[in-house]
């Protein structure tokens, strides 16, 4: 009511009465619309439409701040507007989402030339089709070396077939799942080829995860046998004829040759196990031929060869290694495995990039970060020539790290990548060739690689404009067969491509936000939802929080990502304890059934959580507080 008998005063007067406070602008709205009228035009605003009635049409005008806004940035707004009127006179009953906004220029621009992919490439071959014909090229070149040990291709085919002869003779039949549970070696690379030249595929298993995750991904992905290369706790809970040790086994009596079994390459080829938001992991099942789309297009486009060796230093379960072996030895290359305990080890990392002469390294931002901070600290002389390729992919890469890069490995070309697992590791890159900008704030995300597709869309599908942000959904030959034994998700996360019946017509709903810069590149902008990366592993928060709500010590809990003075991304967690509560209990609890990265590292009690009015927690409401204090 006390509103109400002020009516009368202008607008003008209520921003000038607020002057003092308000330097520039309007100190109550940003943007202005207006119909009929011109007595607002001295308000101050970042952005006014102003519309004026005519007998028989509308004119407008758009005055906006110049020190915000470029002249561009206001004509493509002016497109935009005129589109939407033209679409929802076209089709007054859609939902204004739904309306069509890009002109014709910008729709060829954004679907149709940026997304201008398709090329050959053998879709009817397998991984092992393109193995197997790399060892009949170079039979005697070192594939693998840990060491001072070394396996040739031929070698390494050989015990492969032994393996897949012996699965066959055990019963392996194509399209049948078989875990493996191995550390990095050689034995893991026989397992892995063995399996897919038996019909399999390989569901991979980190030895290190808890059992508890160890059983629910065989379970879930129902393999028919596990190869492990050691004694680990689950072979006491699966059947003696289920549970392969590797090293144990006899494969004398079974052939060296290919086994000729007839793979489709729309088999699948693996199935890797993602973090889940219903408290567990989601199975990722590919298929050959997308993962050969995507080996030979790196092949091609970075001119990999015979002469290339590539340090391996990720987790099979990780499917950046898809890449690093299946790749790398299509290629004729070398793979150079490095063991888990060297991979802190920077002393030994740098001696092993110079004495192994390595042209190929493929990480997350993290870990190649460390390694220049580490450099950078301790031995500033460090120059290494024979670096030519550097992917990295997985998380945020920071600005100055391609330039810090390059200072130590010269020669090198810095790719940064994007993508899902659900994409077939990465479907997007952008090649940092110069210098990074001053003004730059992050690495671009890049443009799709060959026979991938990528969308940025709103809720109701329709692609956004430059500039505005939106969903990003992947497209093409990379996108995944689906969830293993999960429908629903299936569904929901995979839905017909509304822009292309081609490369399999179908797309991937990714959850990230992304926006398309003017000329052309995406720029990645961050997660939709709950889900973060820490290390370059994609993590559902809503996974912790279920696991957390099973411990009979925690009333209620919360994990959220935060950042660190350096900018990276740790995990918190927020708990109101109950009865015997204590931290030391929860971690441990939270260690039984995750892998560590999905441990938070920070923790808070608190009495209550939170709540909004709709008695939701309030998740940006829980205090914040100084990560280093609990180092």
């Amino acid at each position: 009511l006390e509103a109400h008998k002020n009516r009368n005063i202008s607008f003008e007067k209520i921003i000038a009465e607020n002057d003092n406070n308000h330097k520039k602008g309007n100190p109550f709205f940003r943007i202005f619309f207006v119909l009929n009228r011109r007595d607002v035009s001295e308000a101050q605003n970042e952005l006014s439409f102003i519309l004026t009635e005519k007998e028989t049409e509308f004119q407008g005008e758009i005055a906006f701040d110049s020190s915000l806004y470029q002249k561009s940035t206001i004509e493509r707004m002016a497109g935009h507007y005129r589109q939407l009127l033209r679409s929802l006179i076209n089709d007054p009953t859609k939902r204004v989402g739904a309306l069509q906004m890009l002109t014709p220029a910008e729709e060829q621009d954004i679907l149709v030339k940026f997304n201008d992919t398709l090329t050959y490439y053998p879709a009817e071959k397998t991984l092992v089709d393109i193995f197997e014909e790399q060892v009949a090229r170079t039979p005697d070149a070192v594939a693998l070396r840990r060491h001072d040990q070394t396996m040739t291709f031929a070698e390494l085919n050989e015990r492969s077939n032994q393996l897949a002869n012996y699965l066959i003779s055990e019963g392996a039949k194509p399209a049948d799942n078989i875990g493996l549970i191995t550390a990095r070696s050689f034995d893991m690379m026989i397992s892995m080829y063995g399996i897919m030249k038996a019909g399999g595929a390989y569901v991979p298993i980190d030895p290190e995860y808890p059992i508890d995750r160890q059983e629910y991904i065989l379970e879930n992905s129902k393999a028919i046998k596990v190869i492990a290369d050691g004694d680990y706790p689950l072979r006491d809970l699966l059947p003696a004829d289920k549970f392969v040790k590797l090293p144990e086994l006899d494969l004398g009596g079974y052939s060296k040759e290919n086994p000729g079994v007839k793979i489709d390459s729309k088999q699948l080829a693996y199935t890797i196990y993602t973090s889940g938001s219903t408290g567990r992991p989601k199975g990722v099942m590919i298929e050959h031929h997308s993962a050969v789309n995507l080996c030979l297009w790196v092949n091609k486009e970075y001119s990999i060869g015979p002469e290339d060796r590539l340090l391996f230093i990720t987790s099979m379960c990780f499917d950046l290694s898809v890449y690093d072996i299946f790749g790398m030895l299509a290629a004729g290359g070398s793979v150079i495995i490095v063991e888990q305990h060297e991979l802190m080890d920077v002393p030994k990392l740098k001696d092993m990039m110079l004495n192994y002469g390595i042209t190929f390294w493929d990480s997350v931002p993290t870990t190649m970060d460390y390694l220049i901070r580490e450099l950078e600290s301790r031995d500033q002389d460090y120059l290494q020539e024979t670096l030519k390729v550097v992917f990295m992919s997985g998380d945020w890469i920071p600005v100055n790290l391609p330039d810090r890069i390059k200072k130590f490995f010269p020669k090198t070309q810095v790719i940064s990548l994007g993508g899902a697992t659900e994409g077939t590791v990465w479907s997007n890159y952008f090649p940092v060739k110069d210098k990074v900008p001053a003004d730059w704030t992050s690495i671009p995300y890049g443009r799709p690689l060959a026979n991938n597709f990528f969308y940025i869309l709103n809720e109701q599908l329709q692609p956004q404009p430059i500039g505005i942000p939106g969903e990003l959904y992947i497209g093409g030959v990379g996108v995944a067969h689906g969830y293993a034994n999960d429908e629903d998700k299936t569904n929901y996360s995979f839905v017909k491509d509304p822009f292309s019946d081609k490369a399999g017509g179908r797309m991937y709903r990714t959850g990230d936000l992304g926006r398309m810069l003017p000329n052309l590149n995406m720029e990645f902008v961050g997660r939709k939802d709950n889900q973060v990366k820490i290390r370059g592993y994609r993590i559902e928060l809503g996974e912790i929080e279920s696991v957390l709500s099973q411990c009979d010590v925690v009333r209620q809990a919360v994990v959220l990502a935060k950042d660190d003075k350096d900018k990276k991304k740790r995990l918190v967690s927020y708990v109101v304890g109950q009865g015997d509560y204590s931290r030391e209990k929860v971690i441990d609890f939270l260690k039984a059934k995750l892998p560590d990265y999905m441990v938070p590292t920070l923790w808070m009690e608190l009495d209550e959580l939170p709540l909004t009015s709709n008695n939701k927690i309030d998740r940006k409401a829980l205090p914040d507080f100084d990560a280093e204090e609990q180092i």
